[in-house]
């Protein structure tokens, strides 16, 4: 009787660790953390992985740890399986302990639908990962996978919420904008009802971003964008002209303009007298102003070569379309009725299927105390 009371102890308390763990990990949404996990590809993913196994390892059985983050790895992988599929490059995922997993759009999608299906595909495979270990532990009577799967389930579950950055908040610009007035209600629920602070930040995001797109006036404003052109020093003896001074300043011309053969967008800065001496590709915004905000000379390393190098600030105009927040254009989020529908039933219904799955462990878990 000890050993058994002993034992339903013990998944008790790898349920509520993998609650917490969980809610935990939601925070590898928050985009404000992807400048720190460029990592590379297989490699990143294969050392954070362990890294996050570790960190787990050190609240929760081995067994858990390790089940959590193949948990969120499978649900990573959906997105990039379905980001594929569209033909939109993705990094491989990379974990953060504590924070969850993500992956790293390297091209923004190009309307409503596809940002809605690439969101899809994590809870989607996500849950057939969550379902195989349950089915696992089912066949085999090996406990812990069914914490695992519970935590699987719960994982996807919230991703499902109508709250942007999470995936549902991303999938209902397919369905209804209007669900993320329903997000916004029921995470602020979750927020006092968990008490969560992690929790409160992705929705005080979620909120910034709402009233950033649709009521503040600092919409469609420049940011300024730092870069330096290396220019060889012959190019300015052949011009006949001047070297600018340390500390010289001006505004060099820009032409925007669109390439025929692969529809590249791209801006060339113009140095007067001299010629084009940078040029910016893939950005689809407006250039405001190209400014020169000082020179110095340098040599190239591996060359030799004297080299002028200028300090340029760009004051730009992101296009809709490469907003990784909610302000997108009209044509962005016009879906046609059928297509809303379709994603309507698939995103109600994996949310369905996710609560009976949910109901079905639970019922599995607390077998064990009977």
């Amino acid at each position: 009787m000890a050993n058994h009371e002993t034992r339903n102890g013990g998944m008790k308390k790898t349920w509520w660790g993998g609650l917490i763990a969980l809610l935990i990990g939601f925070g590898g949404k928050l985009k404000f953390l992807l400048p720190i996990l460029k990592l590379g590809k297989a490699g990143g993913t294969i050392w954070t992985m362990l890294l996050s196994i570790g960190a787990y390892a050190l609240f929760y059985p081995w067994t858990f740890a390790i089940g959590l983050v193949v948990m969120m790895l499978i649900h990573e992988m959906g997105h990039v399986w379905a980001a594929r599929r569209r033909g939109l490059p993705v990094s491989a995922p990379s974990f953060i302990p504590f924070l969850g997993a993500l992956i790293m759009m390297r091209k923004m999608p190009a309307d409503a639908v596809t940002e809605a299906y690439i969101a899809y595909g994590g809870p989607f495979v996500g849950t057939i990962g969550a379902a195989l270990c349950l089915a696992i532990g089912v066949v085999t009577g090996y406990e812990p996978l069914y914490s695992i799967a519970q935590v699987g389930f719960l994982l996807n579950l919230f991703n499902l919420l109508p709250i942007h950055p999470l995936d549902g908040g991303r999938i209902v610009t397919a369905i209804s904008r209007w669900l993320w007035v329903v997000g916004l209600v029921v995470g602020l629920v979750l927020v006092i009802v968990t008490f969560s602070p992690l929790l409160l930040v992705i929705w005080l995001l979620f909120a910034w971003e709402l009233w950033s797109a649709f009521f503040s006036d600092r919409r469609n404003k420049p940011r300024n964008i730092y870069v330096e052109a290396f220019v060889p020093e012959s190019r300015w003896e052949e011009a006949h002209v001047w070297i600018p001074a340390e500390s010289h300043q001006r505004v060099l011309p820009h032409v925007q303009y669109c390439r025929v053969d692969d529809r590249e967008h791209v801006c060339s800065v113009i140095y007067p007298g001299v010629g084009k001496i940078f040029q910016f590709e893939g950005m689809k915004g407006r250039f405001e102003e190209v400014r020169m905000t000082g020179a110095d000379r340098v040599t190239d390393d591996d060359t030799g070569q004297s080299l002028v190098r200028l300090r340029l600030e760009a004051q730009y105009i992101p296009s809709p379309e490469e907003d990784p927040t909610l302000k997108k254009s009209a044509e962005y989020y016009q879906v046609p009725g059928r297509t809303r529908f379709i994603y309507g039933t698939m995103y109600f219904g994996l949310i369905l299927v996710l609560v009976l799955l949910m109901g079905v462990t639970h019922v599995i878990i607390s077998g064990f105390g009977t």
